[in-house]
């Protein structure tokens, strides 16, 4: 990361002011925090000049910065750019800043982006009093990403970041009081209202202390039940729906090794302060059909927290940055729905091939996301699953990213007892007759099949059926044996695939922990 990266947003715009950035764009929906930003930089920035800040929305054209009352004028905003481009500006000491809010729909327009341009030229060739360059600079704040390609290069990005935990504590306080927050209770607190916003941390804890009047651990299920809300409004993640039980058949190495990262995540503040990180996750590598997709509702079960899934294409825009900025949007609503569960599947289709530079687009959401995932601190645990990783990046699988790689293959031994065990007593757990079946049987039937996961799920699944329509009787011994007898693994009519083929060969040379012992 560099040092620009690491400087907090008013130290970024104080910085680009200095600079003499023309357009500034900052994509975010508190105009309230913006304002408070832009008014608190400016104050000390322009201290000594003098400054004035002037604002333009759609809605009702130029308003009071301070009291949003609307003033008389045009309400185009091609023509109230205008008025921006003229010397009589370079003659004047004072700072113009002039904040375009919401105006994302004009700035495809050709008047609109000209005047921009215009403004821009001015800015880099004219010089006023004292050296100062042309005194304007506007501030873009959008709720929505459109950067239009004519001014793409013109403009300079501001992320906002979700508060630090010192700010959410101070924003606890100015909403509530502090005498109103339970003082054992406020590490969890701020934990589970870390990611979120200013403006949503404030709306939350209003509405717990219209409960019983003091914030406390009794507030925690409706700060998660809001950050669902988040999650679900934005449509970029899906949130997937849990599971009752836990159970992932023969991936005992792997039970036990979450188990270990599951005490930590439940207990994060504190781990925290005895110098414990929050677990970054983990990647599944393995053949199609073998739990990899189940591996990721089981882990959030564990974890006791939401399980969102990401879809790359769900994110991908047809806008100059659009579809970086939604993959910016994404994780942070990941994180302001944490403690959660990330699951991106069959990463490797997402960004296979992004070394060979061949997609600009990809090459960057990748670096980002890669980024991302290095140095997050909010307690997302990513759970990547992949069938195949040869052709991701090498620095995608380095230490750093994930804290762990596991290969998951097809189950052997009695991991294949396992599996029908755990298939069977689901199916039958609500009767009281209970089948009467002789895994170890199944299990040397099984032998070399090459049965997945999958292929037992379906083949219990069928017998299941065949059980019900025979006078709704329990699933029996005989129904497995003609099955498995006439069954064809998924994997044995891929043999002759050469896809199948490679995917095996580059399994079988991954250097990872088996999820089985």
């Amino acid at each position: 990361m560099s040092s620009i990266d690491k400087l907090s947003p008013e130290q970024l715009l104080r910085r680009y002011f200095k600079a003499q950035r023309p357009i500034i764009y900052i994509n975010h929906y508190d105009f309230e925090e913006i304002d408070t930003l832009i008014e608190g930089v400016c104050s000390k920035a322009f201290a000594r000049r003098g400054y004035e800040i002037i604002e333009f929305t759609e809605a009702f054209g130029q308003v009071d910065f301070k009291t949003k009352n609307p003033k008389i004028g045009n309400n185009k905003l091609a023509e109230f750019l205008k008025r921006f481009n003229t010397d009589l500006f370079s003659k004047n000491k004072k700072e113009w800043i002039v904040v375009l809010k919401e105006v994302h729909e004009s700035l495809n327009d050709k008047e609109v982006f000209s005047a921009l341009q215009s403004i821009v030229q001015r800015k880099s060739m004219t010089k006023g009093e004292e050296g100062i360059l042309y005194p304007i600079t506007i501030i873009i704040v959008n709720s929505k990403m459109r950067i239009p390609s004519e001014i793409e290069k013109y403009v300079t990005l501001i992320e906002i970041t979700p508060p630090s935990a010192s700010e959410v504590r101070e924003i606890i306080y100015s909403a509530v009081g502090k005498e109103n927050v339970v003082k054992e209770d406020e590490k969890d607190l701020i934990m589970a209202l870390g990611g979120l916003s200013a403006y949503e941390i404030k709306q939350i804890v209003r509405l717990a202390m219209t409960d019983d009047g003091a914030i406390n651990k009794d507030d925690l299920d409706l700060i998660f039940s809001e950050k669902r809300q988040a999650i679900q409004k934005t449509g970029l993640l899906e949130l997937v729906d849990g599971i009752d039980k836990v159970d992932l058949g023969d991936f005992d190495n792997l039970t036990e090794y979450l188990e270990g990262k599951k005490e930590i995540f439940r207990n994060l503040a504190d781990a925290r302060e005895n110098g414990v990180d929050s677990p970054s996750g983990i990647m599944l590598v393995g053949m199609p059909g073998c739990g990899k997709s189940l591996s990721a509702s089981c882990v959030a079960k564990m974890f006791g927290c939401p399980l969102l899934k990401l879809d790359i294409g769900r994110i991908l825009g047809k806008y100059v940055g659009e579809s970086e900025e939604n993959l910016r949007k994404a994780i942070r609503v990941a994180e302001a729905a944490s403690p959660c569960v990330l699951w991106i599947d069959e990463i490797e289709k997402a960004f296979a091939g992004v070394s060979g530079g061949g997609n600009e687009l990809m090459t960057r959401m990748f670096g980002y996301f890669l980024t991302w995932l290095q140095e997050k601190t909010l307690p997302v645990y990513v759970l990547a699953t992949a069938n195949n990783i040869s052709n991701l990046p090498p620095e995608f699988t380095r230490r750093g990213r994930f804290d762990e790689i596991f290969k998951v293959g097809l189950p052997e031994g009695s991991g294949i007892e396992k599996i029908f065990r755990i298939h069977v007593e689901n199916r039958s757990r609500n009767k009281v007759l209970k089948p009467n079946i002789d895994y170890k049987r199944i299990q040397t039937l099984c032998k070399d099949k090459k049965y997945s996961g999958a292929d037992i799920a379906s083949i219990v699944k069928e017998a299941a059926e065949i059980a019900y329509l025979d006078n709704k009787r329990v699933i029996s011994q005989s129904d497995l044996e003609k099955l498995i007898g006439k069954t064809v693994s998924s994997n044995k009519s891929q043999e002759k695939n050469p896809a199948y083929q490679k995917m095996v060969e580059d399994l079988s040379k991954l250097e990872a922990k088996s999820v089985s012992k």
